[in-house]
Parts: C-alpha cells; sequence; structure tokens
C-alpha cells in the first residue's frame, strides 16, 4: 500500500479553490488511482504563494515526515498550491526527489518526457533558489532585518527587525531566575507557565537572551537589545525570590 499525504493551501487572495474543495478533489483522486492510503492532511490557511515552504506551519511537517520516511507520495490539487515561485517549486521537487517520494498534481500532464525535462529543470532552480536565498539572508543580516519566526518575547518591529516584545519581558526574566533552581525541571516551568517543554528548552540554549546575539549558519549575524543582560543576575535573582 502507497502511503499519500494530501498538501492543501489557501491565501488571503484564494476565492475559490478553498482548503475543503481541494481535500475533496484530491481524496477523489487518490482513492481513484487504488493502492494506496492517505496517512495524512495537511494543511496551511492564509499563507502566501511565494512564501519560504520552511517557515509555513504545515510545510514543515512535511518535512519532519520527510526525515521520518513516513510517506511514499505528496498530493496536490495543483503545482501552485505547492509554492507560485518556480524557484521554490524546483527545490520542493527535487528535496522530496532524493528521498525517492513523489510529487502528484491534478494538474501535472500525463508526459514522461515532460516530466523528466520538469526534473531537470527543478536541480537548476533548486541551486538558483539557494543562491537567491543565501544573498536574500545576506542582505538580511546586513540590515538587522528578522531571517525568521522571532523568539520567543521578541516581536518584528516596524522596520524588520527583533524587538523585544514588551508582554514576554517578565516571563522571560523570570524563567531564567528559575532555570538555575534544581527543583524546578522543565516540565514544572511548562505547567507553571503553560509554555511547551521544546519551547523553554529553545530559551534556555539562545543565546539572545543573554548576549543578543543573533546566529545564522553557527556564526553571529548581529546583535539585538537582550532580555536578560548578562550583567543583570542580581535583578534576575530578586525577581525570581519575590514571586
Amino acid at each position: 500500500m502507497i502511503r499519500c499525504i494530501i498538501y492543501v493551501r489557501t491565501s488571503t487572495a484564494d476565492q475559490e479553490s478553498g482548503l475543503e474543495t481541494q481535500i475533496d478533489d484530491v481524496t477523489a483522486k487518490v482513492y481513484q488511482a487504488g493502492d494506496r492510503e492517505i496517512v495524512r492532511i495537511i494543511r496551511d490557511e492564509d499563507v502566501p504563494g511565494d512564501s519560504d515552504p520552511e517557515y509555513r506551519d504545515g510545510f514543515k511537517e512535511i518535512l519532519q515526515m520527510v526525515e521520518n520516511d513516513e510517506f511514499d507520495e505528496l498530493w496536490s490539487q495543483s503545482r501552485d498550491r505547492l509554492s507560485r515561485d518556480v524557484d521554490i517549486l524546483g527545490y520542493i521537487r527535487v528535496m522530496l526527489k532524493k528521498k525517492d517520494i513523489a510529487i502528484i498534481c491534478l494538474d501535472d500532464e500525463d508526459n514522461k518526457a515532460f516530466a523528466r525535462i520538469k526534473d531537470l529543470f527543478g536541480e537548476m532552480e533548486l541551486e538558483k533558489y539557494r543562491e537567491k536565498r543565501y544573498k536574500g539572508m545576506l542582505r538580511r543580516i546586513e540590515s538587522k532585518k528578522v531571517m525568521s519566526r522571532p523568539p520567543f518575547g521578541y516581536t518584528v518591529g516596524e522596520e524588520g527587525g527583533l524587538i523585544i516584545d514588551e508582554s514576554k519581558m517578565g516571563i522571560i526574566r523570570r524563567l531564567f531566575g528559575e532555570f538555575d533552581n534544581p527543583f524546578a525541571s522543565l516540565k514544572t516551568l511548562s505547567i507553571k507557565y503553560n509554555i511547551p517543554v521544546s519551547t523553554l528548552r529553545n530559551i534556555r540554549s539562545n543565546p539572545i537572551y543573554r548576549t543578543g546575539e543573533v546566529r545564522w549558519a553557527g556564526k553571529i549575524a548581529y546583535y539585538v537589545n537582550p532580555i536578560v543582560p548578562e550583567d543583570k543576575d542580581q535583578m534576575l535573582k530578586t525577581e525570581w525570590e519575590g514571586n
């Protein structure tokens, strides 16, 4: 039995091709193809078609499933549901092909020669996409703009850079005051502050909170204002003991 996942996406500009319509169309085709089971339906709602797949909540789940070898075919209503950007579409095709995962879109031409041309084109587009993304990241680093989703406790300012989220600053400072407490496990703190353990682990290990370092590719890209400056340990101790 071939394991299939269905990917559906809408953007704010979509008028007709809603999520449920896409699901109905693709599900029918999967079952018509025979010898297949749908193991997951993954949705991205109100997500632009030219957005980076690694920053889409739904598509990030697909990438994780790729690494875990959880499916054999990715089905979608059309190629533009995967991406409206040809560079990104080529990137997606090649990444999945490396794991022998087929991409089946209902608007794909039933022509093997044409499919091979698309695969070759995808290899070239992957290199173009990587170069384009690399240059884009360098520009964002130079202008100190956000490169990915802001860490907990930070938000995006009007100029596109990372700024401290004042509403979460107190929580972050209290957390750092408690991280050294041997009786306060991450699970305990998770229950106390209603924050997932994985998020707490990231907060504890991310240098941005103490030094303001924003890292990319293992190196310091630039600095922002830290929420818990290293020279304010006494302040942390006072805040923690006062709660």
